[in-house]
């Protein structure tokens, strides 16, 4: 994997690797909602993600990491990861 991507996690057997060569994207943050398969976050945040609870307003048990967003999900994520999550097809901008 190329040094500028990290993984935030795994949607059934496949990583999600987010590019994170031009920084992580703005403090706004996107909504997504996810396909029939959950969403699992690693379970150590790459270096310079944020609590996501503590910033988008998502409850904590779905909001960080080591947790599973079940499929189906609309929640909010930083610019960098909704477009790895919607580029790969398990997402959709909501």
């Amino acid at each position: 994997m190329n040094a500028s991507y990290v993984q935030t996690g795994t949607v059934g057997a496949t990583a999600v690797n987010v590019d994170v060569a031009n920084g992580i994207g703005s403090d706004v943050a996107v909504a997504v909602t996810l396909g029939a398969t959950a969403y699992v976050l690693v379970n150590s945040r790459p270096p310079g993600f944020p609590l996501r609870y503590s910033w988008t307003g998502a409850a904590a048990d779905l909001g960080d990491a080591g947790r599973t967003v079940p499929g189906g999900t609309r929640f909010y994520c930083l610019s960098c990861e909704a477009s790895a999550l919607v580029g790969a097809g398990f997402a959709s901008y909501s």
